[in-house]
């Protein structure tokens, strides 16, 4: 893969769960029980089976109406489940090694940094003051700010609409097939760090601009191109 570079860059937005900090989120358990609760509401089971947390709340967003509701009260039924989630993995999480590290590079060089996520706006609150980056993000992007998760690229547009800056002079760092998909529709170069939410296979076919195995690696490309 090509080497990173930080030249003409003016922001880095950053997935939260499996990217700064470790993966703790319990998948199965958010996806199995939003598919219980969304076949109570009456949902058809073959159009939501067998997809992933995120696709699974857009899905049933999308075909709300069909089922006789309104998306919104769908959207809060499904928020209510993953915060739950959200709370469980809070109690775990710990910071990625040098993460912090690389978001006091990226404040020392003046660079604009924001959070993108799928975990709702609570648990990213309490997350961030507790591991004490609140000065090292400007922007949250939240679960709770969008109408579609990623891999919609509806929160990265959102992130680069409050920052003032275009999609090609930003960096998305992320660990997940999803992290790459929003960030390719928005026009980003997206940099994966293995060891989160997917397999290294996995992120490799879908196509990343550069593939990290930790911080370390960026700080070195920050440096020497600011230097």
């Amino acid at each position: 893969m090509n080497k990173i570079s930080f030249k003409g860059v003016e922001a880095v937005l950053f997935d939260f769960e499996g990217t700064l900090v470790d993966f703790q989120w319990n998948l199965k358990g958010a996806v199995q029980e939003t598919l219980e609760r969304l076949n109570t509401l009456g949902f058809p089971a073959d159009r939501l089976q067998g997809k992933k947390y995120s696709l699974l709340k857009n899905e049933a967003i999308a075909i709300a109406s069909e089922t006789g509701q309104s998306p919104d009260p769908v959207k809060e039924e499904i928020d209510a489940i993953y915060d739950r989630y959200d709370a469980d993995a809070l109690s775990r999480w710990s910071l990625r090694p040098r993460a912090r590290d690389f978001l006091n590079f990226l404040k020392t060089y003046d660079l604009q940094t924001g959070l993108v996520s799928n975990v709702g706006k609570k648990a990213l609150e309490e997350a961030i003051k507790k591991l004490g980056l609140s000065s090292l993000l400007k922007i949250i992007v939240s679960r709770n700010d969008v109408q579609h998760l990623k891999p919609n690229g509806e929160g990265i547009r959102l992130a680069l609409n409050r920052l003032r800056v275009s999609g090609e002079k930003a960096l998305f760092v992320g660990d997940s097939t999803d992290d790459i998909q929003a960030a390719k529709e928005t026009g980003l170069k997206v940099v994966i760090i293995t060891g989160g939410e997917n397999p290294k296979s996995d992120v490799l076919s879908g196509g990343p601009d550069f593939l990290i195995q930790d911080y370390g690696e960026l700080i070195a490309c920050l440096k020497e191109d600011r230097i």
